[in-house]
């Protein structure tokens, strides 16, 4: 799974420095200050020991963006047409930022989880006993499939609650040093809705989390104003309520990729931007809102509807109906009939093709509905 993890160094050195001194017969080794360092290393709890360690795991939806965001992340030069590999189950790499003034560095562990369901029981291995107290949870979106967003969130909201409780719950019955760990995480999440109007309305993910949606230009291309105005609320709403930070970004968008970076070094390391990272809710330009800065009444009610998940959930099915369920009894195209029949025989080459042909299929649906967009509003799509 990724890269082996900087951790085990310490632990590596002084078994080493035992054995050596073993080796060579120090009789003195018991008083020496290598031996008290060593008893005061093994006595070390986990949050003592990797204090300056800190977790975050990327998740979302297969080809939704998430290695991408990571990528630039770590290496914000890196070209935007540098297409990275599908990840396979659990890929890792890391991080290290070293605040001004100070002589130690924080040393991010970096998750990036594969978008297919059979990895989503990898989720235990970074959201765990041992990452509980310093851990962000990233739920990527991609804005250029509207219909699969509020269902992957959801999804993906369910699942990570129950680890980080099941995860924090076992570190605060670990040890007395885990139960002040879970209790200060507690209370920084409360904190950020203390004096918040909002506050009896919210239901805090136990942990930082943080939504992102990704390809913001091709949503702002090619879905109508109006319902991608409707989008950005229900996903505020859905971000609000759980204590969440919402960003956009798109490759191409150097001000929203920066705004991911300013994020995120924020969480992971406590570096704040100079000036702090605006809000902007203009749903013409990529949504920027960090957890508690939002509130219910300006993000509104639906129309017809009640301001509750379930409101804003019923509202954007009615407004972006998944393609694949387009019977008006609820039953599947058959269409996607034989593409749930072509699962069950898998062949490496054929279904390459078939993802392929889909693939090409979507771009051109896409297509299809931005040039009747275009012609509703009056502008004339020429044709090659």
């Amino acid at each position: 799974i990724g890269r082996a993890s900087p951790r085990a160094a310490p632990a590596m050195s002084v078994a080493r420095a035992k054995k050596k001194a073993a080796a060579q017969g120090d009789e003195d080794f018991e008083s020496s200050i290598l031996f008290r360092l060593t008893q005061e290393y093994e006595q070390q709890s986990h949050g003592e020991e990797f204090a300056n360690d800190v977790t975050v795991l990327f998740c979302g939806a297969k080809k939704s963006g998430k290695t991408s965001l990571v990528d630039r992340f770590i290496n914000p030069a890196k070209d935007e047409k540098d297409q990275p590999k599908p990840t396979v189950a659990l890929d890792y790499k890391f991080a290290r930022y070293a605040a001004e003034g100070s002589t130690s560095k924080i040393l991010a562990h970096i998750y990036d989880l594969g978008g297919d369901e059979s990895n989503d029981d990898l989720v235990a291995i970074p959201v765990s006993l041992a990452t509980a107290g310093n851990l962000v949870l990233a739920v990527v979106l991609d804005l250029s499939e509207p219909f699969a967003i509020l269902p992957t969130l959801e999804k993906w909201l369910k699942l990570l609650n129950a680890q980080a409780n099941k995860a924090m719950l076992g570190l605060a019955q670990d040890s007395e040093s885990g139960a002040k760990q879970v209790e200060t995480v507690r209370l920084a999440r409360q904190d950020l809705f203390s004096g918040h109007p909002d506050a009896g309305s919210v239901n805090l993910f136990p942990v930082q989390l943080v939504i992102f949606g990704v390809k913001w230009d091709l949503l702002a291309s090619e879905v109508d104003p109006e319902k991608r105005k409707i989008l950005c609320r229900a996903l505020r709403h859905f971000a609000h309520v759980n204590g969440a930070s919402l960003v956009f970004s798109s490759l191409k968008d150097k001000t929203s990729m920066n705004n991911v970076r300013g994020l995120l070094r924020q969480l992971l390391f406590g570096a704040s931007a100079k000036g702090g990272l605006p809000s902007q809710l203009d749903p013409s330009k990529p949504l920027c809102v960090l957890a508690g800065k939002d509130s219910l009444q300006e993000i509104g009610a639906p129309q017809g509807g009640s301001a509750t998940e379930k409101g804003w959930r019923d509202l954007t099915n009615d407004l972006f109906p998944d393609p694949n369920l387009r019977n008006k009894d609820g039953k599947k195209s058959e269409s996607a009939q034989v593409a749930d029949e072509l699962t069950k025989y898998p062949e490496s080459s054929i279904d390459g093709m078939v993802e392929q042909r889909l693939e090409e299929l979507n771009q051109y649906r896409k297509q299809v509905e931005r040039n009747q967009r275009l012609a509703s509003e009056g502008i004339v799509v020429g044709k090659d």
